[in-house]
């Protein structure tokens, strides 16, 4: 019986544990079934999230090159193209692509702001193929992601040297017997590009709008001009102002074209039109003349219709050898200076702010301040180069040291408008600028010209010094470091500085200029 019993307990065991055994396959296979959907579910949405930054990242991509296409007014079907190919670039294969502006969605709250901005909104579809969900019928997902590119608005200003070396090209002759001796002038003068002294007079070149190479400077900032402003007034998010200089003397010699920025294309392509070279008065040609500043010789003493012979300075020659500073006429501080007074002019804090500044020399005057004619302390008031030091690389402090001259001064200017405004004791010894992007370009062989034993042409110092400021408000981070060894790397371009040969060359350094004025992303 006790036998019989066991039996029957032994053989009921068995079968519960076979029992229990069925269960744990059953929960083993259910749990093994959820955590397959945990991790298809894992694996597709870490192929959503996947896509989905790629897809941000081109986006980003394309809405700042649609935005650069917007500056340049392209039309809505061509920024998509650019849109669009620029997110393949970045590995995306769009579905769609839509580009937005103001102008195709008025009033939206994301585009459209008052002053007017140039904003440009990218929307791109992406489908995103699936792993496991599929097995439930769904083979993609789509996505979708936007961003808004500016084109930032800007504040330009263009600093022109309109001294009266700007007429000095005036080679560009047209076979007219311009100086009256019965002969064609490109038969007086041989092949093009030899200096023809007729066209050298400003007050001859100027109405004639014959100035070379200032005909030439006029319609490369022209052309720029055009980029830049290239909305109707009322639409236009950017502006533009104009400052010429010469010397710092006198009342006009260095000024800002009224009214001062100017959101008119036509405005400012008919203020640069009206651009002259510098045109100083006639010479008295009397012995001891006291009249301060350049004047103009000719083969008859005062005939302006003789021979133009070239300028001269009776106050220096005459009567005060040893100051030359009323004589000089390329004030480059104070041309850097008034445009740096324009950023306090209605300032825009969002705008990106921009200086190019353009000369043909280096720097030999400057504002007068506490001098009759600015910075010219002795030696350089009496010798070659006029007021300033014949060594390129010295600085002087105004406050301290009596050697301060013209190339000091357009160095602070320097640093007045592309210094940062925060407090940059570390990068410009404490000077608090204006922040502002400033490109400087070298017009002809003047700005290669070197004096005594400086290895360095003074031009060259003194447009890479502005062009390492304005780079990035640090003087000390040269992009054009070691490019100063010979006259071929003078003449490179590097940085923000640009060396242009002739006047004819000047279009492709405006536009590379354009083409660097960067844009920016908001979401």
């Amino acid at each position: 019986m006790m036998m019989m019993m066991m039996m029957t307990l032994v053989r009921r065991g068995s079968k519960e544990a076979a029992h229990e055994k069925g269960q744990a396959l059953v929960i083993i296979a259910v749990a093994f079934v959820v955590l397959l959907v945990f991790v298809g579910l894992a694996v597709d949405a870490g192929q959503l999230f996947i896509y989905m930054g790629h897809l941000r990242r081109a986006v980003d991509a394309a809405s700042l090159s649609a935005a650069a296409q917007y500056r340049e007014g392209r039309t809505i079907a061509m920024m998509t193209d650019a849109a669009e190919q620029v997110m393949n670039l970045n590995g995306v294969s769009p579905e769609t692509v839509v580009v937005q502006t103001c102008d195709t969605n008025p009033g939206d709250p994301g585009l459209c702001f008052t002053p007017r901005r140039k904003l440009v909104r990218v929307s791109g579809t992406v489908l995103v193929p699936m792993t496991f969900i599929r097995l439930i019928g769904f083979d993609n997902i789509p996505i979708a992601a936007n961003a808004i590119g500016e084109a930032a608005s800007m504040d330009v200003v263009l600093v022109i040297d309109v001294s009266e070396s700007m007429a000095n090209d005036a080679s560009l002759i047209d076979g007219d017997d311009d100086d009256g001796d019965g002969v064609a002038d490109d038969a007086d003068n041989g092949a093009y590009g030899i200096w023809d002294n007729y066209y050298a007079d400003p007050s001859r070149c100027n109405p004639a709008e014959n100035c070379h190479p200032m005909e030439e400077v006029k319609e490369a900032a022209i052309s720029f001009t055009e980029r830049v402003l290239d909305k109707p007034p009322a639409e236009e998010a950017d502006r533009l102002a104009i400052v010429t200089f010469s010397n710092g003397w006198e009342v006009g010699g260095t000024v800002v074209i009224p009214p001062g920025w100017i959101t008119s294309r036509s405005d400012a392509v008919s203020k640069i039109e009206a651009l002259e070279v510098y045109e100083p008065g006639v010479c008295s040609e009397i012995p001891g003349d006291t009249t301060p500043g350049a004047c103009r010789h000719y083969d008859v003493p005062g005939d302006v219709n003789s021979n133009f012979t070239g300028l001269g300075c009776p106050l220096f020659e005459w009567f005060d050898p040893g100051d030359a500073s009323s004589c000089t006429t390329t004030n480059i501080g104070g041309g850097l200076k008034l445009a740096g007074n324009m950023f306090s002019l209605n300032p825009r804090e969002d705008a990106l702010w921009v200086v190019v500044l353009l000369t043909d020399g280096a720097a030999n005057a400057s504002d007068a301040d506490d001098f009759p004619y600015g910075y010219c302390p002795y030696p350089t008031s009496s010798e070659s180069p006029f007021c300033r030091d014949a060594d390129s690389s010295t600085r002087h402090s105004p406050a301290t040291d009596p050697a301060y001259d013209a190339d000091d001064f357009a160095r602070d200017m320097a640093d007045f408008v592309g210094c940062y405004p925060q407090d940059s004791a570390s990068a410009c010894n404490g000077v608090l600028g204006q922040g502002a992007v400033v490109f400087a370009i070298g017009l002809g062989d003047q700005v290669l010209q070197t004096y005594g034993s400086d290895p360095i042409a003074h031009g060259v110092s003194l447009l890479r010094y502005v062009a390492a400021v304005g780079d990035d408000g640090d003087p000390a981070t040269d992009l054009c470091e070691g490019l100063y060894d010979n006259l071929d790397e003078w003449k490179e371009w590097c940085g923000n500085y640009y060396f242009s040969p002739t006047g004819d060359d000047l279009d492709l350094v405006f536009e590379d200029i354009a083409s660097r004025i960067f844009t920016r992303i908001t979401h």
